[in-house]
């Protein structure tokens, strides 16, 4: 497994990738599997804050879940 993390003044990026075998194209569209939630509690989650989720699989190839997040939001202080 990779993980990755870069930010700048624009956003902040979070990529994980893994040697894994690959996730089911039909999981990926949005489907997913039943009883399983993990990508779409992701993308909710993403969403629900105005980011974005990318996840890329391809048979026999590890995921990568990428997570962009603006900078505004990302590095906002905490409310006092």
């Amino acid at each position: 497994m990779e993980v990755e993390i870069r930010y700048d003044n624009q956003q902040f990026r979070l990529r994980v990738r893994d040697d894994g075998e690959g996730i089911d194209p039909a999981v990926l569209s949005g489907q997913g599997r039943e009883g399983h939630f993990g990508l779409l509690a992701m993308r909710e989650r993403a969403d629900s804050i105005g980011d974005r989720l990318v996840v890329w699989s391809e048979p026999k190839a590890g995921p990568e879940v990428e997570l962009r997040i603006p900078a505004d939001t990302a590095y906002a202080r905490a409310a006092s």
